[in-house]
């Protein structure tokens, strides 16, 4: 007998479903979790190894012998800021070079300019305004993903609304054109918002098989793979 949450397999990206996979720390930096962490591991890095060579280079300078531990951090913190923000920034600015070589009217994301003014919204808790804001960029751009992973982000976490936040998910991961990395991560904070504040564990599991089966290989599939057995658990009338 099939479990009662099975959906026949389809091409292209899933529907709803979701799971009791819960979010690695490289899910809840975000799309761009992988390369902070980079960033980071890197920056401390280059602190270690900067620090005795900017130590003994202090020897040679009248101003900087006689404390050569505090020019040490001071010179390898600097170094390990810089290498950060480096790794952080080249991409973005060479995603932006690009864009500008090739769109240069720069109207293929004006949305973009005003995330800055939604976010201070959120910020200073006006938490209503930010999501209208951003929904008001939704229907003006309706293939648009950052603005739906902002939005479905503020009311998961601060608008009270799980359900529009797995609806905006489920419309990122179903885009034409997705960007895997988005859609991977859609898919795992699905999972974490049925198995949680919407209490679906049923999508759930779904949506566990379905990040098993389209993204194998991947720290999310192997995440999704694990957690599967847990859930299972949990559903004593499924039948597999």
């Amino acid at each position: 007998m099939a479990p009662p949450f099975q959906v026949p397999p389809r091409p292209g990206l899933p529907d709803p479903a979701d799971s009791a996979y819960k979010a690695t720390l490289l899910d809840r930096m975000g799309p761009d979790g992988a390369t902070i962490m980079r960033a980071r591991v890197t920056a401390a890095i280059t602190f270690v190894v900067s620090f005795p060579i900017v130590v003994m280079a202090s020897a040679y300078r009248p101003l900087t012998a006689a404390h050569p531990y505090l020019t040490g951090l001071v010179g390898a913190a600097a170094s390990a800021l810089l290498m950060h923000v480096m790794m952080i920034r080249f991409p973005a600015a060479i995603g932006a070079g690009v864009l500008a070589a090739t769109a240069p009217s720069g109207k293929t994301t004006p949305y973009e300019d005003q995330f800055s003014r939604i976010e201070s919204l959120a910020a200073r808790g006006d938490v209503a305004g930010a999501l209208a804001a951003y929904e008001a960029v939704i229907a003006e751009h309706p293939g648009a993903i950052p603005p739906r992973m902002r939005a479905a982000e503020l009311y998961a976490a601060r608008g009270g609304n799980p359900r529009r936040a797995a609806e905006l998910f489920r419309e990122i991961r179903a885009t034409p054109g997705v960007a895997s990395r988005d859609a991977v991560y859609a898919c795992s904070r699905l999972a974490d918002l049925y198995d949680g504040p919407l209490d679906d564990p049923g999508r759930a599991l779904v949506e566990l098989r379905r990040v098993v089966e389209l993204y194998p290989g991947t720290p999310v599939a192997e995440h999704a793979r694990a957690a599967l057995p847990r859930l299972k658990a949990r559903l004593p009338n499924l039948v597999d």
